[in-house]
């Protein structure tokens, strides 16, 4: 089997020149850990995570015991209002794909290392799909 027989035909994903807010504004309306990237010609060029929220969220260092106690929820979401006009593109990171064509184990080796989806590209480098291991076990009758 390839990859191309279980992947999801039409992933979730976001233009690299988008502003950040876009990106954020998806994540939280489907309710995703990561955000694939990808350029104008359908180019996967990354992920963005939530990981990378929790780091712009985090307080200035150093910190005094008693200054967590005084921060506000608008605190808070101040820290994350200087990036939200910034391209998607800066914040992108690499994440390993396969390719449609590719056995099926190339992406089951890489889910089982911890990666939580997968894009599938085709040879040109276009986003044409995305696995997970529920997109893989979906195919099961229970």
């Amino acid at each position: 089997m390839k990859c191309k027989h279980y992947m999801l035909s039409a992933p979730t994903y976001v233009l690299d020149t988008a502003p950040l807010s876009e990106a954020l504004s998806v994540m939280i309306r489907k309710h995703m850990q990561d955000l694939m990237v990808v350029n104008e010609k359908g180019e996967f060029v990354g992920t963005i995570t939530s990981f990378t929220f929790s780091k712009m969220l985090l307080p200035p260092e150093p910190q005094l015991p008693d200054d967590a106690e005084r921060e506000s929820a608008e605190d808070v979401d101040n820290r994350l209002i200087p990036y939200l006009h910034r391209k998607v593109a800066d914040f992108a990171g690499p994440h390993p794909v396969v390719e449609a064509e590719a056995p099926l184990s190339e992406a089951l080796k890489l889910l089982s290392e911890g990666y939580l989806r997968l894009p599938v590209i085709d040879k040109d480098r276009k986003l044409v799909g995305a696995l997970s291991s529920l997109t893989i076990l979906r195919r099961f009758r229970f």
